[in-house]
């Protein structure tokens, strides 16, 4: 039993009392009896160790704080070095010297003050980390009640109608939200449930699950991951991570591939019909041996700003369920034949203005050039062929004629 059980009316002492002076002195609180007018009239090392000072020097003195009966205070304590203490104060009535006093008890609580601050901002540190964070996060207690969430969970909830944090904030049990979902999308609820569940219990290390969670403007798709808690207070650590671009980025990079190998399997046709072709064009006229782009770059830039021109026309003709006009794509042909343009010409153009179109259009659009272009090049090959048949049979005028023109 402590001295502070005593009984109030439980009198400390008689001086001549050395066995209970003993007892007090080596108790490990500090204990001070103060009379009614506040004078410190005993005190044991442990309370003169507490306060800072000497026990000669405090006896007789004013002791200089507040003396209520109450169960418990704290009192800062400022000592002449210039160091500080926080001591936690328990007061009962007693009597010293047949007068009535009170019995203070003191103990030093300054090590476990500046643990629990230490803790306290250690949290605080964190949260401030967590709430940086994009990722939606929440920690479930053990049975699936909610008892904190960061700012992105919080601002989440309320940009999608849970103004009030009713159903998704502190206090809500999320193991019940997830049993009694409803709607699109809620095919998943069970498995959660079930996953967190398996996690809390020990079955799991941990649990993830991509899911959609469309809104009415775009597509939206997350991964959600549960992981234990462990220790005193056991539960579950909730994380929702928006991985929305990452599934874009990814099927962009999946397209991407497959335009590349429809690109190569397109340059492998035009590959195969510039050796069907170079046989029958090389009847009618010779062709020359270096490629357009080196011996007239003019002329092919030229040709790859009207073919690029006309693939966005044939766009917009498809868009409109209309052929291009055939004048435009056989002008074109016919120009080419002018600068003696071999089916080889004819694939770089088509790439090059392809390649310019696409560079900076979304894969979908890069699609639609791929597409649209392979039509667009196997009809100019027919073009500049029948040019050249033409021209073998004497239908044309004289092929020096334009050949300084523009294309």
């Amino acid at each position: 039993m402590t001295i502070m059980e005593l009984n109030t009316k439980q009198v400390l002492v008689s001086t001549d009392d050395s066995q209970l002076r003993q007892i007090v002195a080596a108790n490990a609180d500090g204990i001070l009896v103060v009379d009614g007018d506040g004078v410190v009239r005993f005190l044991n090392p442990a309370a003169a160790s507490i306060l800072g000072r000497r026990v000669e020097a405090l006896v007789g003195q004013d002791f200089g704080y507040p003396v209520l009966r109450t169960e418990r205070a704290e009192i800062d304590l400022h000592h002449p070095d210039g160091t500080h203490q926080i001591a936690e104060m328990r007061v009962v009535d007693t009597e010293w010297e047949s007068g009535p006093a009170q019995l203070v008890s003191l103990r030093d609580i300054t090590e476990h003050r500046r643990a629990q601050q230490a803790l306290r901002d250690a949290e605080a540190f964190n949260w401030a980390i967590l709430n940086a964070l994009t990722v939606h996060l929440a920690v479930l207690d053990a049975t699936g009640t909610i008892v904190a969430i960061n700012d992105a969970w919080r601002a989440f909830a309320r940009e999608n109608g849970d103004h009030e944090l009713r159903h998704t904030g502190i206090g809500v049990n999320y193991f019940t939200v997830c049993q009694h979902a409803n709607g699109e999308h809620t095919n998943e609820a069970s498995p959660v449930l079930k996953g967190m569940r398996d996690v809390l219990v020990g079955k799991l290390p941990l649990f993830e699950l991509e899911y959609p969670c469309h809104s009415p403007t775009e597509e939206r798709w997350f991964v959600l991951r549960v992981v234990p808690l462990r220790g005193e207070r056991p539960g579950l650590l909730i994380a929702h991570t928006n991985v929305t671009e990452q599934r874009r980025m990814a099927r962009a990079v999946a397209e991407a591939e497959v335009l590349r190998e429809r690109l190569r399997a397109l340059e492998r046709e035009l590959q195969n019909f510039d050796r069907i072709s170079a046989g029958e064009l090389a009847q009618s006229r010779r062709i020359a041996a270096v490629p357009m782009r080196q011996r007239a770059p003019l002329a092919f830039s030229q040709g790859v700003e009207r073919y690029r021109a006309l693939l966005e026309e044939a766009l917009q003709y498809r868009a409109k369920q209309t052929p291009l006009p055939v004048a435009s794509l056989r002008e074109l042909g016919e120009r080419l034949g002018t600068y003696e343009a071999a089916p080889r010409d004819v694939v770089d153009l088509h790439l090059a203005a392809v390649r310019a179109a696409g560079a900076e259009a979304p894969p979908a659009r890069q699609h639609a050039y791929l597409e649209e272009g392979r039509l667009l090049v196997l009809e100019l090959m027919g073009h500049l062929a029948a040019h050249y048949r033409s021209k073998a049979v004497g239908r044309t005028g004289d092929p020096d004629d334009t050949t300084s023109g523009q294309i």
